[in-house]
C-alpha cells in the first residue's frame, strides 16, 4: 500500500481566459500503488470539439485498467488516446497536445506531445523539465534562437509531434527517482506564453506547503500583464512532502532477485550477441525497404499519382518508425502532410469546385518547402488553372453585362479575352462559351449595321439603359449600397461613352468619385464599429459594465449609420445584457447597504445604554 505510506499533496486552476470556452483538461488518478497525473491542451479545428477532454479521460481509464511506470505502459496510454482521437475524424479533427507523469509514489516517469510542458523541482531549483515537440524548440537545441524568445516565435504551435495524427510518436522519460519535498507542475502554453519560465521557477522556488498560494501567484503574475487577449490556461501542481520508502525485508528480497536476474543476465547476453548479428541484419533489411518505400513515393510524386504515393509514403513511415529513425520520420511526416492535402484538394477541384479547392492548394504550399518542395510544380499549376478559370468567368459575365447594354465592341473584347485565357489554360468548356457568345455578338454587330434607323433606336435604347443605370446608381447611394452605386454608375459611363455623349460624364466622374469616398469611409467606421465592440466584450468580462455599455452604444451608432442591420440588433441585445448585468449590480449594492444599516442601529442603541450605565 504504497500510497498509504506517501503524502502527495494535488491542486489546479483551469481558466477559459479570453475564449468563451476552455480547451483545456487536466485529471488524476492516485490507486494503490500508483498515481497518473494527465494534462491535455485542445488544438480546435472545429467548434465545441472536446480533444483535450476526450484524451485525458482516455488515458486516466486506461491507466486504471492496468497501471504501470513502465515505459511500454506509458506509451501504451499515449497510443490508445492517440487511436481515441483517430477514430473521431469521420466527424471531425480532434488533436491535442498532452503531458503524462506516472508515479509509483517513489520514482516518476513522463510522457508527452506536443507544448504542454512539466518541471519537476528540487531543493528550491529546476531538476527536470520537457521539451516541447515543436519547431521553435527544435530551433532553441541548434541555438538558432534562445530559450528566452521561444515564448513569442511564430514556429512554438507548429508541432511534429502531436494527438490525434497519423504515425503519432510521443516523447517517454526515463524514471526519475523521487525525494521528499519535490514539486512536480504541469501547465500549458496559456501559462508559459504570458508568464516567462524565470518567473515561473522564482514562484515555486519561494513556495510553502500548500500547492494552492504558488498556483495562484502564477495566476496573479499573469493577469497582472494587463494583455488584450489571454488564451485557455491552466497549471497544476504536486507538491511530494514524502515519498515512499521499501522496507529492510523487501529489500533483502529485491537483492536477492538482482542476483538471481545477474545470473540470468549472463545467459541472456550470450544469447544477445548472436541476436544482435540477426538484428543488424533485420534492421539492414528494414532500411532497404524504408528507402525502396521512399524511392518510390518520390517516383510516383513525379508521375502525379499521388494516391499510391500516400500508399508508399505510410509503408516508409512504418519502416522509419521500426528502425526509430526520427529525422527519416519527420521528413516523411511532412511528405505525407503535402501528399494527403493534394489528394483532398484534387477531390475537389474533379468535382469542378475550384473555390473549396483554391484554399486547400495555398494551404499545401505552406507545407511544401519541408517536404523538400515536393508537388510544388503541380500545387502552382493547378493554382494557376484556377485562377485562369476565374479569370475567363469573370470575363464572360462582363461580357454578358455589356452585350445585353448593346455594348458590342467591348462585348467582344471581353469574350475574346476569355477565349484567349481559356484556350491558354486548356479551360475547353469556357472556350467552347466564349465562342458560342462571340458568334452571338457578331450576328448582333451585323443586324446593327443594317440600318441608320436600328442605329437610332439603339442610341435611344442605350440613353436610357444609361440613365437607368444612373437612377439605380442614385437610389443605391441614397440607400447607403456604394458598391452597387459606384458599378451602375461605372456601366452608365461605358454605355454614354460608347454611344459618343459627352453631356453627363462629368457629373458621372463626380458621382463615381463620391461612391469610392463613400465605400472609404465606410470601410473605417465599420472597422471603427468593430473596435468599440471588442473594447466592449473585454470590459464586460473583466465586469466593468458601465465601459462596456458606453463602447457598445458607441459601435451600435455606428452601425446604425451604415445602416447594418444585423451588428445593430447584435449590439441592442449585448446593450440588453449588460443593462441586466448593471440593474443586478445595483440592486445587490441596494440590498447590501440596506442590510449594513439595520445592522448599524442596534449597535447604536447598545452603546446608548452602555453610556447611560456609564453615568449611574
Amino acid at each position: 500500500m504504497r500510497k498509504q505510506n506517501s503524502k502527495f499533496n494535488t491542486n489546479f486552476i483551469s481558466e477559459e481566459g479570453s475564449s468563451l470556452k476552455n480547451s483545456d483538461f487536466f485529471a488524476y488518478a492516485e490507486l494503490d500503488n500508483f498515481a497518473c497525473y494527465v494534462l491535455a491542451d485542445g488544438i480546435e479545428d472545429v467548434a465545441d470539439s472536446e480533444s483535450a477532454k476526450e484524451a485525458v479521460e482516455s488515458i486516466i481509464a486506461k491507466f486504471q485498467e492496468k497501471p504501470s511506470i513502465s515505459k511500454g505502459k506509458i506509451h501504451g496510454y499515449l497510443k490508445h488516446a492517440n487511436e481515441v482521437l483517430l477514430k473521431a475524424e469521420k466527424y471531425m479533427k480532434l488533436k491535442a497536445s498532452i503531458v503524462v507523469a506516472v508515479t509509483d509514489y517513489e520514482n516518476v516517469r513522463f510522457g508527452y506531445a506536443g507544448n504542454v510542458r512539466a518541471k519537476l523541482y528540487r531543493n528550491n531549483k529546476m531538476f527536470y523539465k520537457t521539451i516541447d515537440t515543436s519547431l521553435s524548440s527544435e530551433m532553441v537545441s541548434k541555438e538558432m534562437i534562445s530559450e528566452d524568445a521561444l515564448s513569442r516565435h511564430e514556429q512554438r504551435s507548429n508541432l511534429y509531434t502531436f494527438l490525434g495524427q497519423k504515425g503519432f510518436s510521443p516523447v517517454i522519460s526515463g524514471k526519475i527517482k523521487l525525494v521528499d519535498t519535490d514539486i512536480l507542475i504541469l501547465y500549458t502554453k496559456g501559462v508559459w506564453e504570458n508568464v516567462s519560465e524565470g518567473e515561473i521557477d522564482n514562484i515555486f522556488a519561494e513556495s510553502g506547503k500548500d500547492p494552492k498560494d504558488a498556483l495562484l501567484k502564477v495566476e496573479a503574475v499573469l493577469l497582472d500583464k494587463n494583455l488584450g487577449y489571454i488564451d485557455n490556461y491552466t497549471i497544476a501542481g504536486i507538491y511530494i512532502d514524502k515519498v515512499f520508502i521499501e522496507s529492510d525485508t523487501k529489500k533483502k528480497k529485491r537483492r536477492k532477485l538482482i542476483l538471481i536476474v545477474s545470473i540470468v543476465s549472463v545467459v541472456v547476453i550470450l544469447g544477445a550477441i548472436i541476436a544482435l548479428y540477426f538484428y543488424k541484419k533485420y534492421t539492414r533489411e528494414l532500411k532497404e525497404d524504408m528507402n525502396t518505400h521512399y524511392e518510390k513515393m518520390l517516383k510516383f510524386i513525379e508521375m502525379e499519382n499521388y494516391t499510391k504515393a500516400d500508399t508508399e509514403c505510410e509503408e516508409s513511415i512504418k519502416k522509419a518508425e521500426s528502425l526509430r529513425n526520427k529525422e527519416m520520420k519527420d521528413l516523411l511526416y511532412h511528405y505525407e502532410q503535402v501528399i494527403e492535402g493534394i489528394i483532398e484538394a484534387d477531390e475537389k477541384y474533379d468535382a469542378k469546385s475550384y473555390k473549396e479547392a483554391k484554399p486547400l492548394y495555398e494551404l499545401i504550399l505552406s507545407e511544401i518547402p519541408y517536404a523538400d518542395n515536393a508537388g510544388l510544380s503541380y500545387v502552382r499549376k493547378r493554382l494557376d488553372f484556377i485562377s485562369g478559370y476565374e479569370s475567363v468567368n469573370l470575363s464572360l459575365d462582363n461580357g454578358d453585362i455589356l452585350f445585353d447594354s448593346e455594348i458590342y465592341d467591348k462585348a467582344r473584347e471581353r469574350y475574346v479575352d476569355a477565349k484567349t485565357e481559356a484556350r491558354d489554360i486548356g479551360y475547353e468548356e469556357g472556350k467552347l462559351k466564349a465562342e458560342a457568345k462571340l458568334l452571338a455578338v457578331d450576328q448582333a454587330i451585323a443586324k446593327k449595321d443594317e440600318g441608320k434607323q436600328a442605329e437610332a433606336d439603339k442610341q435611344s435604347q442605350n440613353l436610357k439603359s444609361a440613365n437607368d443605370m444612373l437612377s439605380a446608381g442614385d437610389e443605391a447611394l441614397s440607400k447607403g449600397d456604394f458598391l452597387s452605386a459606384r458599378a451602375n454608375y461605372n456601366t452608365a459611363k461605358d454605355i454614354l461613352e460608347k454611344s459618343g455623349e459627352s453631356a453627363g460624364l462629368s457629373e458621372l466622374e463626380q458621382k463615381i468619385s463620391t461612391a469610392d469616398k463613400k465605400i472609404s469611409e465606410g470601410d473605417e467606421e465599420k472597422n471603427k464599429a468593430g473596435g468599440y465592440a471588442v473594447t466592449a466584450d473585454e470590459a464586460f468580462l473583466r465586469g466593468d459594465f458601465e465601459s462596456a455599455r458606453e463602447n457598445y452604444e458607441y459601435a451600435r451608432r455606428l452601425y446604425v449609420k451604415l445602416k447594418d442591420e444585423i451588428n445593430t440588433i447584435e449590439m441592442d441585445k449585448k446593450l440588453s445584457d449588460v443593462q441586466k448585468r448593471i440593474d443586478e449590480k445595483e440592486k445587490e449594492e441596494s440590498k447590501a447597504a440596506q442590510s449594513e444599516a439595520q445592522t448599524t442601529q442596534p449597535k447604536t442603541s447598545e452603546t446608548q445604554s452602555s453610556s447611560s450605565l456609564s453615568a449611574e
